[in-house]
């Protein structure tokens, strides 16, 4: 006979306190909040990621979400309709340029593999259609035996480096052929029940599935492959082309993504998941885009570039969807409150909560230098006590409480303290150089750089007397800077250049460079993580970049484009603040950067009667 536990199921238990270490699918009830409470019920969500550094369409990519491959693409100015060679990588959080391709090319497909392990062939450049085939080892691109058919617009690829499958694309019209690679050679094997082209796909050389494209028309069809032959697959709830998809390592033909697209009037942001026999609707993405790049699984994709519709008819932007208990959440940049007065070229000190904001020009391209200054709490800014008198073009360090400026123009050795209420004079500079970079504490501060003209030199600074340091290899003024006095980082600058040099307290080192080279941009962090942003190339910029101490990588781009702004330089690199700045006229934007993270999800509240 059964037991209550086969009749009724298992009780729920009663507890006072959430456990501490649920499993997934544990359910129990929260006696002191009154919840039913279950662990592990998963959510899905697309959120934004970094901006790539080369906006394009016409691209396509492969691997997982934290280490995806971006190539090729369309940029107008190429002559004629040539295609890019650019490649770029992603790691979850930030791109980064890799070994450009020997065939600039757009409307590839046939991109499988990993990031460190890929294949590409197929697609246009000039006026023909290509067959050349090229392979990646995670830093450079060889070329490969020729695919049998050249084409463009092919379904975005299948498989591994060494065992890959081209589909269908276009000749002169849509065809049926595919194509296998064994690591060595194409060979022309089954063709497509249909001719089609400029669809999305998933899984590998034995068990793939493509789906949607044109024919056209749009279709909804797709076709699953295992190895030998194509059979139908489930139907996409809508007719599209040019999505992106689950291409690389994670995607499989019963476990499937399509991600935005074209319905033939305008790209789509819509989104499905296949489960090996039918479609169903996940939350659509931000941006509607088509012929972008997609990669991962149906619980963790990533899609970035493509082509948005209306303008910029390119986009640089990344998306990614993630489904669990598990939520990466991107870095991001948020409006802070604006300063009372609008100003470029001002100098800064102090971190995200706590801020100052000195002297600077209110009215550009006409000189009206201030004296004011402002305080931040981490909300909105409030007057402080002004400076003797007005000055630009400087820079700061220190925190809101115990902060210097240095390096004004027409009075660059001056030197004054702030204790949150009063200015008071503090040692003279030995060099007559303004706007430099600048960065550590009060007590041990260091200035490098500056103009006119552009010179290397570098002092130290211990509360009372500035003393010679290193010299910095790269002469330079309107730098960015970060870190301490004997750990400090230089990078951008005019002229403009992207060079990045460490100091130990005795000399300079060049570093890696910049991806964007710039001047009058920001730093804030420490030589071993850092941050980068805005700046004039020469004209105004929203570019992020952050440092791991070796290398610069592209984030997350701040709204308002601007260069001659200024920082909370001690601020730590993933809690960072600017302020004002130069966009056409003087700024008083406020933006707040926060760090990318992971997250769990809690367990979910349950409704019950």
């Amino acid at each position: 006979m059964a037991g209550y536990n086969e009749l009724r199921g298992l009780r729920v238990k009663y507890l006072s306190a959430d456990p501490a270490n649920p499993e997934d699918g544990q359910v129990w009830y929260n006696s002191t909040t009154g919840n039913l409470r279950a662990q592990g019920i998963g959510v899905g969500a697309w959120s934004s990621g970094a901006n790539m550094g080369t906006a394009r369409y016409n691209m396509t990519g492969t691997g997982t979400q934290t280490a995806a491959l971006g190539a090729g693409g369309y940029l107008p100015g190429l002559s004629p309709f040539a295609g890019a060679k650019n490649t770029e990588e992603y790691d979850g959080s930030s791109w980064t340029n890799g070994g450009n391709m020997n065939q600039g090319k757009h409307e590839a497909g046939c991109f499988a593999g990993s990031q460190t392990s890929a294949i590409i062939a197929s697609g246009y450049a000039g006026t023909s259609n290509l067959s050349s085939s090229e392979s990646y080892n995670g830093s450079s691109w060889t070329n490969t035996p020729s695919l049998n058919v050249a084409r463009r617009a092919t379904y975005q690829g299948m498989g591994s480096k060494a065992a890959a499958v081209c589909i269908g694309g276009t000749v002169s019209t849509a065809v049926s052929n595919v194509e296998e690679w064994n690591d060595s050679s194409w060979t022309s094997v089954t063709a497509l029940p249909a001719v089609r082209r400029a669809g999305g796909s998933s899984g590998t050389q034995t068990a793939g599935i493509i789906f949607g494209g044109d024919i056209p028309p749009k279709t909804t069809t797709s076709f699953e492959y295992d190895g030998t032959a194509w059979t139908a697959g489930g139907a996409l709830p809508t007719a599209l082309s040019g999505m992106q998809g689950t291409n690389g390592p994670q995607g499989t033909q019963t476990a499937a993504g399509s991600f935005g697209g074209s319905n033939g009037t305008s790209p789509v942001a819509s989104s499905f998941n296949y489960n090996g026999t039918s479609w169903s609707v996940i939350q659509s993405m931000t941006e509607a885009r088509q012929v972008g790049g997609g990669a991962g699984s149906t619980t963790a994709a990533v899609v970035f570039g493509g082509a948005p519709g209306g303008s910029p008819a390119r986009s640089n932007s990344t998306e990614e969807y993630n489904f669990g208990t598990t939520t990466y959440n991107p870095a991001t940049w948020a409006s802070g409150g604006n300063l009372s007065t609008a100003r470029l070229q001002l100098m800064g000190f102090g971190i995200q909560t706590s801020s100052v904001a000195a002297g600077g020009n209110a009215s550009p391209p006409d000189p009206n230098v201030v004296n004011s200054v402002e305080e931040y709490n981490g909300a909105s800014w409030t007057s402080g006590t002004a400076l003797p008198s007005a000055r630009q073009t400087g820079n700061g360090f220190g925190i809101q409480t115990a902060g210097a400026l240095v390096g004004a123009i027409t009075i660059a050795t001056t030197t004054e303290e702030y204790d949150g209420s009063t200015w008071t004079a503090g040692g003279t500079a030995n060099d007559n150089f303004y706007k430099p970079g600048a960065t550590g504490t009060q007590t041990a501060g260091l200035k490098f750089g500056g103009a006119t003209p552009v010179t290397t030199q570098t002092e130290e600074y211990d509360g009372s007397t500035w003393t010679e340091g290193g010299l910095l290899n790269t002469a330079r003024e309107q730098m960015g800077s970060a870190g301490t006095q004997t750990a400090g980082l230089a990078f951008g600058g005019s002229p403009y250049t992207g060079a990045t040099e460490e100091y130990n307290g005795t000399a300079w080192t060049s570093s890696g460079s910049l991806n964007t080279s710039r001047a009058g941009l920001i730093g804030s962090g420490l030589q071993t993580a850092a941050l980068a942003a805005a700046g004039g190339l020469p004209g105004v910029s929203s570019a992020t970049e952050l440092y791991d101490g070796t290398a610069w990588s592209t984030s997350t781009s701040m709204a308002t484009a601007r260069r001659l702004l200024a920082s909370g330089n001690t601020s730590p690199s993933d809690a960072s603040i600017v302020f004002g700045g130069l966009t056409t006229v003087s700024s008083n934007a406020t933006e707040e950067f926060t760090g990318s993270s992971v997250s769990n999800n809690p367990a979910s509240n349950l409704t019950v009667s």
